[in-house]
């Protein structure tokens, strides 16, 4: 229990600090003089960095070991923390996101590989579930701690208290945690997960999730503050407490993946969130939009421990790292990188609701591979 604990602090210190790019966005759009797109793009850095990273950790792994490789972006991840209230223009902002990003992507190869192995296959729903329950909280608990921020201390005060929590942790884990290493092998793992039918697929599923989940969170804020015309204070506290009800069916996931199956749970996820999100975009009256907002911020979250269990029961131990960073990948690309650029050039264009609206629809349709994934040993 103690080592769950542990990777679930890890795991929400490096969440948080992609999910605090989102509720301080309106602030930096605002100082920088950028528009929507540019605004967004600033998750597209963050994306190639993850995806990065994400390739360094099917060489760097095999190298040094899991441990010292998640020590290892975490002492990026602290160095782009400084340097954040420090950025003047678009660009260090860009550079900033980048490195953000470049120390994320080497957190779940790692760490799926070392949870599996300290708990039996019995528990891998509970356990996974648990450990995910740490990017619900975040998602939850950083718009309400920024509001709260601007409104006392400044959003400066936020970023030194992350930066501290995560030096704090990563002295723990440094300490604590176990350390079993890799095989190093001639060829890469990559290229056998490459050649899965089941790869692409779940890396499809794991895109449009992203898209949902994260991607839209990114620019949630943007749309109350620029398109419903709430104060930045407002829209963040009304966000953050929208995300209540991911946090609370986070517990009920391993559960959920041990009674009614992984594919049951994936297929609940995606439709219920898709049409979620079809709703943020077509609700009017303000308590739907924000009972849209609940619902799809209530039922995204689970995609991603149900997620990680297929995975880990559709590899073996060997593959496993590889299989998880590589669908990861295609996630924060499109998903976290791509879906908010395009987001915003059609904010720009038009409005944020079309571009939510189409994304809603995309999520529902997704669901259509799940049969195509075949059958996962629950």
């Amino acid at each position: 229990m103690k080592i769950l604990l542990l990777f679930w602090s890890l795991w929400f210190l490096n969440f948080s600090t992609r999910t605090v790019l989102s509720p301080l966005l309106p602030v930096f759009e605002k100082n920088l003089g950028i528009s929507h797109a540019l605004a967004g793009s600033t998750f597209l850095f963050v994306a190639l960095g993850y995806t990065s990273s994400l390739l360094v950790a099917g060489w760097l792994t095999p190298r040094v070991g899991f441990k010292r490789s998640i020590v290892f972006g975490f002492a990026i991840l602290i160095g782009a923390l400084l340097c954040l209230p420090f950025t003047g223009t678009y660009l260090h902002l860009a550079f900033v996101a980048l490195f953000i990003g470049l120390r994320g992507g080497i957190y779940i190869p790692c760490a799926l590989p070392l949870l599996t192995s300290s708990i039996s296959p019995d528990k891998w729903g509970k356990s996974i579930a648990f450990h995910e329950t740490a990017a619900s909280f975040s998602i939850l608990a950083i718009p309400l701690l920024a509001a709260a921020a601007m409104r006392l201390v400044g959003w400066p005060a936020l970023i030194w208290f992350l930066s501290a929590l995560c030096v704090g942790m990563t002295l723990v884990f440094v300490f604590r945690s176990p350390d079993p290493r890799p095989e190093r092998e001639l060829k890469s793992p990559f290229f056998r997960v490459l050649r899965r039918r089941d790869f692409w697929i779940m890396a499809a599923l794991w895109g449009l999730a992203a898209a949902g989940g994260l991607g839209l969170y990114n620019l949630i804020p943007l749309f109350l503050v620029n398109e419903k015309g709430l104060p930045i204070e407002t829209a963040n506290t009304i966000f953050g407490v929208s995300r209540i009800g991911g946090l609370l069916v986070m517990f009920l996931a391993g559960f959920l993946i041990d009674k009614i199956g992984v594919k049951r749970v994936l297929l609940m996820s995606l439709l219920i969130s898709g049409f979620g999100t079809t709703g943020i975009a077509l609700a009017e009256a303000f308590p739907l939009l924000v009972a849209m907002l609940a619902l799809q911020a209530t039922f995204m979250p689970i995609f991603f421990p149900a997620g990680l269990v297929a995975i880990s029961k559709m590899t073996d131990f060997s593959d496993r790292s590889a299989f998880a960073g590589a669908t990861v990948a295609v996630g924060v690309i499109f998903g976290t990188g791509l879906a908010p650029t395009l987001l915003g050039l059609v904010a720009d264009a038009r409005d944020f609701q079309t571009g939510i609206f189409f994304q809603g629809m995309l999520t529902m349709a997704v669901c259509l591979l799940l049969p195509l994934l075949g059958k996962i040993q629950q």
